[in-house]
């Protein structure tokens, strides 16, 4: 009896030592994968932080634009309102009929100087425009 006794608990001793051999296997390779799994999760949230202080920056950036566009606005409005006020006060109609040179050589100036601001402006130069070849469609 005593031989069996000792079988048997040998045969549990035995079983037991597996199932903790299995339970330490299986623990390991949940850990690693854990760290796995850890190790991407902190790449992604370093990415994401990455991204939301760009898009900070960006939109401060926007903001500062968006500020000197609208000073810029303010400063054409006035100057609209400077011009329109100037034209109230004077009749160009009798003025041109009184003295049309001097009308005209001011409004061709005047024109001049604005083609000029707004080839400025848009970047474009007369060379640049005479380059492109564009035939003449205006017939």
């Amino acid at each position: 009896m005593g031989f069996k006794l000792a079988i048997i608990m040998g045969a549990i001793m035995l079983g037991m030592g597996a199932v903790g051999y299995l339970y330490y296997n299986d623990t390991q390779q949940r850990l690693a994968q854990l760290r796995e799994n850890n190790a991407r999760l902190e790449i992604a949230a370093q990415t994401s932080q990455d991204t939301i202080t760009k898009l900070q920056q960006d939109a401060a950036q926007f903001e500062a634009a968006n500020i000197q566009l609208r000073n810029e606005l303010n400063e054409a409005e006035a100057y609209s309102d400077d011009l329109q006020a100037k034209l109230r006060n004077h009749n160009l109609t009798v003025l041109t009929a009184q003295k049309p040179g001097l009308i005209e050589t001011r409004v061709n100036a005047a024109t001049a100087r604005l083609f000029d601001e707004m080839e400025a402006l848009t970047g474009a130069l007369r060379d640049d425009i005479e380059s492109l070849n564009i035939p003449d469609t205006s017939n």
